[in-house]
């Protein structure tokens, strides 16, 4: 439980933003917590879930000083049969299906314990949200689609209800907050993980649950060890993020540099000065040389 430090209003520190996967993790991911939990994953899921165990995945304080990115989804087994993953992911990834998916069949394969039959095994869920847009799902205006295995002809047939994912994109909030009134209670939701300062009292009156998460928040985000852990994580992603963008433009030069030695070799090949080269390519005389 957080240390409850005696801060004064001016002295208060700004609020962490749920989208920290670390914040997410300590808030819903916290035994004590499940109240919220349970209301998320309900609002997410539409279904309901009369128990729900949080399962205890503590955040290794180690890791986040090592600068280590790995996943802090927070796990939770509802009604027993119910394994369900939610992962807040705010680093875009351009494999971020492919691993969801895998992670999806690890955790339903896991399910199946030694001396049991298929039919003992529990039904997976993973959750996904994102604080970006998926680019395979651009033509997708709504921000919630869910993923069973189905039929190609006949689509409104699923084979397993074992299997689902579930993808929120919160970046397609604003589009769908006048017209979705169906999905209002996760709208509200999404509103308090994207930005908890925006959500209005009226919401949180509205929702209890809301209500005690903001709450939750604003102590985790008085207490200075709490803060110094979710800077560690932000850091973490601006590093991976940065890597990211280094790999590429290193790569796109490396790209760039062997298409000039091509283009070099042939013109070489075709006995023509190594000036012209040089000023054709922009590639020195010495550079030249080693190609040929």
């Amino acid at each position: 439980m957080c240390e409850n430090l005696d801060i004064k209003d001016e002295e208060k520190q700004d609020i962490l933003l749920p989208t920290n996967d670390y914040v997410f993790s300590r808030l819903f991911g916290h035994k004590g917590n499940e109240d919220i939990t349970r209301d998320l994953i309900e609002k997410v899921t539409g279904e309901y879930y009369e128990d729900i165990n949080l399962e205890n995945t503590p955040i290794l304080e180690r890791e986040l000083l090592e600068n280590k990115k790995g996943i802090l989804d927070v796990k939770v087994v509802a009604n027993k049969y119910n394994d369900i993953d939610i992962e807040m992911q705010v680093a875009k990834s351009d494999y971020i299906a492919d691993r969801i998916l895998w992670y999806w069949a690890k955790m339903y394969s896991g399910s199946m314990k030694r001396g049991k039959t298929y039919d003992n095994t529990k039904r997976a869920i993973c959750i996904l949200i994102a604080d970006f847009s998926l680019d395979k799902l651009k033509s997708i205006p709504e921000f919630r689609t869910k993923w069973n295995i189905r039929e190609e002809k006949y689509k409104d047939i699923i084979l397993t209800n074992k299997l689902e994912l579930i993808i929120i994109e919160l970046d397609k909030l604003e589009k769908n907050i006048e017209k979705d009134s169906d999905n209002k209670g996760l709208l509200n939701w999404c509103k308090f993980i994207k930005n908890p300062e925006e959500v209005s009292s009226s919401i949180m009156e509205e929702n209890k649950n809301i209500k005690k998460a903001k709450e939750e928040l604003d102590k985790i985000s008085q207490d200075k060890h709490e803060r110094w852990l979710a800077e560690l994580r932000e850091k973490a992603i601006l590093d991976e993020l940065a890597l990211r963008k280094t790999g590429y433009n290193e790569g796109k030069r490396d790209g760039i540099k062997e298409g000039k030695n091509k283009i070099a070799k042939i013109l070489l090949e075709k006995k023509m000065s190594l000036n012209d080269v040089s000023e054709i390519t922009g590639l020195s005389i010495e550079e030249l040389n080693n190609i040929k």
